[in-house]
């Protein structure tokens, strides 16, 4: 019926037809799919922020490497109470990009949780905030409205921990630090596994001690006594803004803190940054039970304390680098330094209103 030329061109359009067919199927799967995908999150808007974050984890944790300390379950935790926009989205940015899987829990007052901004924040870098006034009104003993938020938090973080544990949400490591002057360089739960379980400590600079720092000597004295001051005076300096630790010494940790808090002076609970004189306290007196504790340098370690030190290592990306040039995971006190602020508040901007909506 057809000739050679008309039986190929019939041959080819039939295949272009069925072709055609083929593809419009799949490409009606894959848009079913994403649809339902859609569906899903939409669905999932209802979550509390908590339930985001969880339900975010377990999504994006399919295309990441499996390095165990990807594989764990860990914390990071901080008061974030009265901080504006700006510090907060710099503190968290750089924490998320440094750590994809790890939970991100900020202690915020309860008109920051309805800012629309913050929400945003939460949303998009999948962020935990929970309550500072829920726990306000939840702890009315003297001792603890005294104290400011610095002194606050390790009751509150204590008493948050032993909630996650009753209802079986316990984490594998916690990292505890400040938020206001904290960047975050590199996974810092990744070198917990060169040296085992416990709880890590970071000292600052090695030229320090108690005794000479008129402000950490004060702590001592003030809440402990001179005899304390005298015992201890001539060991390092621990700061309080940065702690690590695995799940059990943590807690451990916590419940120290806050027994501590209990029985101090009105004097001392009067002081602004009490909380590092009884952290200094509880470490160099080994009063944490069933635990070990690693104490770790500024100079060598993996948890840079700006502020006293002189010198100030960057290599060309802009990195602050320990004195072996390995990149720090985690650097504090970035305020103590204005060419550190100014940098990194450049990499972490927030934009002003007026150009939101303007191309140029």
């Amino acid at each position: 019926m057809f000739g050679p030329v008309r039986r190929k061109l019939f041959i080819l359009i039939i295949g272009f037809m069925l072709g055609t067919v083929v593809d419009l199927f799949w490409n009606w799967k894959g848009i079913s799919s994403e649809v339902a995908d859609l569906q899903r999150w939409d669905k999932n808007s209802t979550f509390t922020v908590h339930q985001r974050s969880d339900e975010t984890n377990r999504l994006s944790f399919l295309s990441t490497s499996k390095a165990k300390h990807e594989l764990q379950n860990n914390l990071i935790l901080g008061a974030a109470v009265g901080l504006n926009l700006s510090v907060l989205h710099r503190f968290v940015q750089s924490t998320r990009t440094s750590c994809n899987l790890c939970t991100i829990t900020l202690l915020v007052h309860d008109f920051s949780m309805r800012s629309d901004h913050f929400r945003l924040l939460s949303d998009v870098f999948h962020v935990v905030l929970i309550p500072y006034q829920q726990f306000l009104l939840s702890n009315k003993h003297e001792t603890f409205v005294m104290k400011s938020i610095h002194s606050q938090r390790w009751t509150i973080f204590s008493s948050y921990l032993q909630t996650l544990q009753k209802e079986g949400k316990a984490f594998d490591n916690v990292f505890i630090c400040d938020v206001s002057d904290t960047i975050f360089q590199a996974n810092v739960f990744k070198h917990m596994n060169k040296m085992g379980d416990g709880l890590y400590v970071f000292l600052e600079d090695i030229h320090f001690r108690i005794s000479k720092s008129n402000i950490n000597a004060n702590w001592i004295r003030v809440c402990y006594g001179e005899q304390m001051l005298q015992q201890i005076g001539n060991k390092s300096i621990s700061c309080s803004g940065t702690v690590l630790g695995s799940w059990p010494a943590i807690t451990t940790y916590l419940s120290t803190m806050t027994a501590q808090f209990l029985n101090l002076s009105r004097a001392c609970l009067k002081m602004t940054g009490n909380d590092q004189g009884v952290h200094n306290f509880i470490i160099h007196n080994g009063l944490i039970p069933d635990t070990t504790i690693y104490l770790i340098p500024h100079e060598t370690g993996f948890v840079a304390t700006a502020g006293l030190p002189k010198w100030l290592k960057r290599n060309k990306f802009g990195h602050i680098l320990n004195s072996r040039s390995e990149i720090y995971a985690v650097v504090h006190q970035i305020n103590r330094s204005p060419q550190l602020l100014a940098q990194f508040d450049r990499i972490y901007q927030t934009l002003p209103d007026d150009i939101l909506n303007r191309k140029a």
